[in-house]
């Protein structure tokens, strides 16, 4: 495969974001209703707690941007700003109850400062969760966005039912992805984006090239049917090293994800980035189940062993020192930037220790102030670290200052190395993701259908939206 740029002269050196085309703004598409996806993260999201339910949420709000619905709904400004800042930022104190009664005893409040207007849709989820009220609605009318909602409640999914080749030789096989771009016809760069930083880690890459062949001989078909993520991630691994084009069309996968993401619509990278890991994790566990009950050794799950790690929350009462103690499993590390400088200052940020005020205490049974620590008490092989860069609530922008990041990256007395980087360039209302990603000790920029070879340096002075970091062992560590 022809790579461009193979030999850059330092002295020549284009900076890498010059290197990366100028998107047009792109034309608004139309509003593509999504009730089943919607249903989906409302039910995962009541099952959700800690930092995975904030994560639930902020991509229900983003679903509920509706370019043909009207914000109408008031939202009483200063639970507002408590709303954004648990969501957002660093914070753990919960809004409250939502109140609109201090705007009944303003003459004329101010947009923006005294009140925010929300869709319908939005409104009906901030009371479903937050209870309380009133509704206060400026004078026009609008569509419910919600009624269909309601409807489709008890919907079943049709079955999308996809076969792959027969293989028989369990011959293990190089496990590295060839380079290869991947073309893109709509809106896909965030799936490719998050996609490429995949293929960078070896170990994934080698459970579906080889261990997943070998299970697929093991288990009954009905039970290898029923994993289609991985099943469709597996196809796609040979698509590319089958392929001798510069890039290939993604085919079943991007069809099966269809389901959740429009391809009308622009989609965020790190919710894709979470779903499909999700979605393999979800499909191991349970075939594990299922070979419990048949009496069939359990397979390892490659998205436990690679990437979840334990965070241990810690309350304590301030009046009675009682103590409850959460722990959390987790994809993703979700770090706000409004006061951040650097990747440390976020991660410190994250870590340190955060007054609650509205703290019930079962031992005092009333609400109480209390302190919350957060730990990391399980570190993942990879860590996966997605900055904030995006709100949508009360009021919709992205943050574009610049957040340097290590190489190396010292947590806990644990070394990781970058391997790879997703980068967002535009605004909310049209933007491109593309990314960098290392392979075979060199550093390449992946952008759609391009591949480049680039200078670690410039990786390091991008502008990142997830960074993907490898432990270090101590083999790996000797100079």
């Amino acid at each position: 495969m022809r790579i461009d740029s193979e030999n850059i002269d330092d002295e020549d050196q284009v900076s890498i974001n010059k290197q990366v085309p100028q998107f047009p703004e792109k034309k608004a598409p139309t509003y593509f209703k999504q009730e089943m996806l919607i249903i989906d993260l409302i039910n995962q999201h009541k099952k959700a707690s800690g930092h995975q339910k904030k994560e639930y949420e902020c991509q229900l709000l983003r679903r509920f941007r509706n370019p043909k619905s009207h914000d109408c709904y008031m939202v009483e400004g200063q639970w507002a700003i408590r709303y954004t800042n648990y969501l957002y930022e660093n914070s753990n104190t919960l809004p409250g109850i939502l109140d609109n009664k201090p705007l009944d005893s303003l003459k004329k409040p101010v947009l923006n400062y005294d009140y925010y207007l929300v869709n319908e849709q939005t409104w009906k989820f901030l009371q479903d969760e937050y209870k309380g009220g009133p509704e206060r609605i400026l004078n026009f009318q609008i569509e419910s966005a919600c009624s269909s909602i309601s409807e489709s409640m008890n919907r079943t999914r049709s079955a999308d039912i996809s076969m792959i080749s027969n293989v028989t030789d369990f011959t293990d096989r190089n496990p590295e992805v060839r380079l290869c771009g991947l073309k893109n016809e709509l809106y896909f760069c965030y799936m490719h984006s998050a996609l490429q930083g995949m293929f960078c880690i070896t170990e994934f890459n080698d459970y579906f090239i080889n261990s997943l062949r070998r299970i697929k001989s093991m288990i009954p078909k009905s039970l290898y049917d029923q994993m289609r993520m991985c099943r469709y991630y597996q196809e796609l691994l040979e698509q590319i090293n089958s392929s001798q084009n510069d890039y290939i069309k993604i085919n079943s996968l991007r069809n099966y994800c269809i389901r959740r993401f429009s391809p009308k619509l622009q989609h965020d990278s790190e919710e894709f980035l979470l779903y499909l890991l999700s979605s393999i994790d979800d499909e191991i566990n349970n075939l594990n189940k299922e070979l419990q009950v048949i009496k069939i050794q359990r397979q390892i799950n490659i998205v436990q062993n690679l990437f979840k790690g334990v965070i241990e929350n810690k309350i304590i009462c301030r009046n009675c020192n009682n103590t409850s103690i959460n722990n959390e499993e987790f994809l993703t590390l979700s770090l706000a930037l409004s006061k951040s400088l650097n990747l440390i200052q976020c991660l410190e940020d994250f870590l340190k220790e955060e007054k609650i005020f509205d703290y019930h205490c079962d031992k005092c049974n009333k609400k109480r102030q209390a302190f919350k620590r957060t730990k990391i008490i399980n570190l993942p092989t990879y860590l996966l670290l997605h900055l904030k860069r995006f709100k949508f609530f009360p009021k919709q922008n992205k943050i574009n200052s610049t957040i340097s990041f290590p190489d190396p990256l010292i947590i806990q007395n644990n070394q990781y190395k970058i391997t790879s980087i997703v980068v967002h360039q535009g605004s909310l209302e049209s933007g491109h993701y593309y990314s960098f990603g290392k392979r075979k000790h060199k550093w390449y920029m992946f952008n759609d259908q391009s591949v480049k070879l680039v200078h670690k340096k410039d990786v390091l002075q991008q502008s990142a939206y997830i960074l993907t970091y490898q432990k270090q062992n101590q083999q790996q560590l000797l100079p």
